[in-house]
């Protein structure tokens, strides 16, 4: 037996109750992270441990997620259901004592928009590789209603990440006309019936809400079949700026003009002018930005994007963040 299946298969030592686990899934560009952020302020940051998956190198999530939550963040890069048998399980064998002596209540579980919850439930199974540890509490997936439906249509990741929920979060609805609103909730409820949905804007869902324990309900796993992320690929862009804000976001948005569908998401920081360090988040068509103070002691400042979508030119990506610098004082 390899250390990986050993990781695999051998539980997790614990002597008393189990911690509960919230897996906090949606596609790309829900709103998970911000909602994470409302409920880490809401609930108090320092009873819940995150564990911050990104599908990309550039920990912009995870950075975020630190600012309420110092010290009890811990990342996983790439696909965590690809990483099943090694990174989560070996994250959770060391989370166990850890959150114990610091007095942890809860794990939050975000998972990269392409990640199918399903593969993870049966982790958190009384007899799963994580227990007696911990103890799976609910599935809380994040919807865009700009969106969800033609993410439904499209995407298995999708349907998977909203049929496998306890709690959907229908996010955004400040932003589509009523009739789209309620097109967006028949679709979340005829691909699961049985979840409870919560209407909101901005990511703001009440805490207690979202740490719940699921009611006792027959949890719908989608059929196995192979996982992959088809043609949906990543690129960081890393360039020493500073960048002129407008022109990047002129920038982006004739990007999007000319790609369309193709780039579905796009995060990340600016070194924006006078050393302002500001976070970029792009959602397809939608880009919005929020200044994030100056960057920490020690680190060089420099923009940090990733983009995520399909077929992306990772020279046209370069050279269009390039091309927005502020030109050198003369």
């Amino acid at each position: 037996m390899t250390e990986q299946d050993s990781l695999s298969t051998r539980a997790v030592a614990s002597p008393v109750a189990p911690l509960p686990v919230t897996l906090l899934t949606g596609f790309l560009g829900a709103g998970k992270t911000t909602l994470l952020r409302h409920v880490l302020a809401e609930a108090g940051a320092a009873r819940i441990c995150v564990v911050e998956n990104e599908y990309g190198a550039a920990n912009i999530d995870s950075e975020v997620v630190e600012t309420l939550g110092p010290g009890l963040v811990r990342r996983l890069n790439g696909c965590i259901c690809c990483a099943i048998k090694t990174d989560l399980v070996a994250t959770f064998r060391d989370l166990a004592e850890v959150c114990r002596a610091q007095g942890v209540e809860r794990v939050i579980v975000e998972t990269t928009g392409m990640a199918e919850p399903a593969e993870l439930v049966p982790l958190f199974r009384p007899g799963g590789p994580v227990g007696p540890a911990f103890r799976l509490a609910s599935v809380v997936t994040v919807a865009d209603a700009a969106h969800v439906t033609v993410d439904l249509e499209n995407s298995p990741v999708a349907q998977s990440q909203i049929a496998v929920a306890d709690l959907l979060v229908l996010n955004k609805a400040d932003l589509v006309a009523p009739a789209h609103l309620a097109a967006a909730e028949r679709a979340l409820g005829a691909t699961n019936p049985l979840a409870r949905v919560h209407v909101t804007q901005q990511g703001r869902c009440p805490a207690a809400l979202v740490l719940g324990d699921a009611p006792p309900a027959v949890r719908v796993l989608p059929p196995d079949r192979p996982h992959g992320h088809g043609d949906i690929g990543t690129h960081l862009v890393v360039d020493a700026g500073p960048h002129d804000l407008r022109r990047l976001l002129a920038w982006l948005r004739a990007f999007h003009r000319a790609h369309r569908d193709d780039l579905l998401r796009c995060k990340g920081f600016v070194h924006a002018s006078r050393g302002r360090r500001v976070l970029l988040q792009g959602v397809r068509e939608r880009t919005a930005t929020d200044p994030f103070g100056r960057f920490p002691p020690g680190e060089t400042p420099e923009t940090r994007l990733v983009f995520i979508g399909l077929a992306l030119d990772p020279d046209t990506l370069d050279a269009g963040v390039a091309g927005c610098r502020i030109p050198p004082v003369r």
